[in-house]
């Protein structure tokens, strides 16, 4: 566990600036471990920008982002808004991610790796985590890595895109 733990921050720290290499959203549908189902697609159609938090149950610093994405979940609408916020795991199991959610509060419907989680994070070309990606209704990706993950900064690229 101790060394999963220092892999975690050496991979989180040495990658720091990578982000996904995609300029365009990949669709998916995948079901949260709530047992909803998302498709971004739809989501799009709908008007609404997508909010995607790439992460995994063990990243300390995805761990530390929780409460600043929490409350911008919370500002935005909780997903009533015009931002649809999920979270994508990669490599957990749904108790995992159901414990992480629990452990530090997580409020985003996750995605856990071993329900499309994982081959999501891969088709992103997610390098890092976490990364934070906002896709506009037109299905462009216009933010590919928000960084550093703080309630300020979310709030600012959110307004900065009109997202009310």
């Amino acid at each position: 566990m101790k060394i999963r733990l220092l892999l975690s921050f050496v991979v989180a720290f040495a990658f720091a600036q990578a982000q996904t290499t995609l300029t365009t959203y990949s669709d998916f549908t995948a079901t949260d471990v709530h047992g909803n189902s998302h498709t971004v697609s739809t989501y799009l159609a709908d008007g609404k920008f997508v909010f995607i938090d790439f992460f995994f149950t063990t990243c300390p610093p995805c761990i530390a982002s929780v409460p600043y994405v929490n409350n911008v979940y919370t500002k935005f609408g909780a997903n009533t808004g015009d931002v649809i916020m999920i979270a994508v795991d990669n490599g957990n199991t749904e108790a995992e991610v159901l414990a992480y959610e629990t452990t530090y509060g997580g409020l985003l419907p996750s995605i856990s790796g071993d329900a499309g989680g994982t081959g999501i994070c891969s088709t992103y070309g997610i390098g890092a985590y976490p990364t934070f990606i906002l896709i506009h209704p037109n299905g462009s990706i216009v933010e590919q890595d928000i960084w550093p993950a703080s309630e300020a900064i979310l709030t600012t690229v959110f307004e900065g895109h009109g997202i009310t």
